[in-house]
């Protein structure tokens, strides 16, 4: 983004704010505000506990440096990064002022990380350029993470899920305040990969989040994937302080708040360390249902369940997976990818509470789909790269999106099958296989510094069509309304005769459900209605 002299300021619930005005590299200018509170910060006694919004201040408040992201373990550097204030929020608007068509439509990004990495307010790592062209708003913002934003000890102090309803918070914010930034209220879209992806369906899943928000795009992320969600949380917990004399909860909250922040993300994040990749991916501190009664839960009951029963939030809907998602073993999990192809023991890696009378029907069955079909990509570990697309992404993603579309319409799903030189975690870890790897796709929707350097004619027509799309989505509720010489297929969604999807390769094509690894699709739609998720 190049930096004008332009420097605007604006008056939210809160306070006023000066913001600076940039243009994108196609040269349309837009506004930009960034570190906007939109919650006190989770320090001190506020540590674990529901997110409280924000006080006034006085005078003009600076939004246009970037702020803390949440505290959390770089893996990179092996140091403790970010902070706990860390609850704020970024706005991206092509205009200030009115314009004869009304307020923008506006897209809330949600990021991912497995909800114990990343952030959402690094405009290096999530550019909005792109979408910004297309005269949409744009938000972003950091939610906690890890044992911050997923702590549940039944407690009022610390309920659970406070990442989620950070998130909520957030959209809250939305609501009250981005008509000053041109925004459309009532035309607010959540999307987010990955843990970005589980979080918009766990928002549609939650009463909570009721009425923030008007259509979703969830990618490569669901409620029912084995990392998004656990049981045990209150068990990890009290692990953290073993050798200690802490005999209840109460003692054990009292603790961990008079902890520093960085001992307790290296404790904490030690502890989910070392159980990573066994069996499944693992990140310990995340989503979970609230058992209390006693004040007002984010999630009360299980999420299949939920989605079973049809109780969500019934608003248009995108969800879609990457071709091989399970490209993502290759840089994090090599050790894990080897032993199944040395051992092919499936049902080790299988994240289901698998009665032991059953288990070796079940490894016959999982032998005779992954190492007995034909296979799409070459290569000896192409069963194994596929078992575990399905195992951390497509199983899970493929069920909710068939209970969802029982439940609501209209829901669209794709395939983004597209390899070039936008592949998000392919560039960033350097991945030489053929496919689309997990999160691939975010690198032709969010403007990234990982995705420098040249890119072909053909990534620039890939990246023009799922910004439109995602865009048009956002805009009316129909990704493809007109077809033209971008836009060349109309995606068709869900209906009640069967499954059809969006093919997105270099071409786009629609496609029917015996397209979509049926015997796959098949098998997690059996295993989720039979058996409970080890988690």
């Amino acid at each position: 983004m190049k930096l004008s002299i332009m420097n605007p300021v604006v008056t939210v619930n809160n306070g006023r704010l000066k913001g600076k005005k940039c243009q994108t590299e196609n040269n349309k200018e837009f506004f930009v505000f960034k570190g906007i509170p939109y919650a006190k910060p989770p320090v001190g006694d506020l540590r674990f506990s529901v997110p409280v919004p924000p006080e006034s201040w006085e005078g003009i408040r600076d939004a246009t440096q970037d702020c803390n992201i949440c505290a959390q373990f770089d893996k990179l550097t092996q140091n403790v990064i970010g902070d706990e204030d860390c609850l704020y929020l970024n706005v991206y608007t092509p205009t200030l002022s009115n314009n004869d068509s009304g307020p923008l439509p506006v897209m809330v990004f949600i990021h991912g990380g497995g909800f114990l990495f990343g952030h959402g307010t690094d405009d290096s790592a999530h550019g909005p350029d792109y979408l910004i062209e297309k005269n949409v708003v744009v938000v972003s913002f950091n939610y906690r993470l890890g044992i911050f934003g997923f702590l549940c000890l039944d407690h009022k102090d610390a309920p659970g899920n406070m990442g989620l309803r950070d998130q909520v918070l957030a959209l809250k914010w939305v609501q009250k305040n981005i008509k000053i930034f041109n925004g459309d209220p009532e035309n607010v879209t959540v999307f987010g990969f990955s843990a970005g992806g589980a979080s918009i369906e766990y928002l549609i899943l939650s009463p909570m989040a009721k009425g923030l928000f008007h259509k979703c795009i969830a990618q490569s992320g669901s409620s029912l994937l084995p990392w998004a969600h656990s049981r045990k949380i209150k068990a990890l917990a009290h692990k953290l302080v073993q050798g200690k004399a802490i005999n209840d909860d109460e003692q054990l909250l009292k603790h961990l708040k008079g902890m520093s922040a960085k001992e307790l993300v290296l404790v904490s994040t030690q502890a989910i360390i070392s159980n990573f990749w066994r069996g499944g991916i693992h990140f310990g501190f995340v989503p979970t249902v609230e058992t209390s009664g006693q004040w007002e839960t984010f999630l009360d009951e299980n999420p299949y369940d939920l989605l079973s029963q049809g109780k969500l939030m019934k608003v248009p809907y995108i969800a879609g997976v990457c071709s091989r998602e399970g490209l993502l073993t290759l840089p994090h999990a090599a050790e894990r990818l080897a032993n199944l192809c040395k051992d092919k023991n499936f049902i080790d890696f299988l994240h289901f509470d698998v009665d032991n009378t059953e288990k070796t029907e079940l490894q016959n069955k999982l032998k005779q789909i992954y190492l007995e079909s034909d296979q799409t990509y070459g290569g000896s570990d192409a069963f194994a790269i596929d078992f575990f697309s399905d195992v951390d992404f497509f199983g899970g993603g493929f069920v909710s999106m068939t209970l969802i579309a029982k439940a609501t319409s209209p829901v669209y799903f794709y395939e983004f099958a597209y390899d070039g030189g936008l592949n998000y975690l392919k560039k960033k870890y350097n991945i030489n296989k053929e496919g689309a790897c997990h999160g691939d796709d975010g690198g032709y929707l969010i403007k990234s510094n990982v995705l420098g350097g040249p890119i072909s004619e053909t990534d620039k027509i890939v990246r023009k069509r799922l910004v439109e799309m995602w865009t048009n989505f956002a805009r009316c509720g129909d990704p493809t309304p007109i077809v033209n010489d971008l836009i060349t297929t109309k995606w068709e969604p869900i209906a009640e005769t069967g499954i059809v999807f969006m093919y997105i390769d270099d071409k786009l094509t629609m496609k029917e459900e015996k397209d979509l690894y049926p015997t796959r699709a098949k098998l997690y739609k059996e295993l989720y209605a039979k058996y409970p998720i080890q988690s």
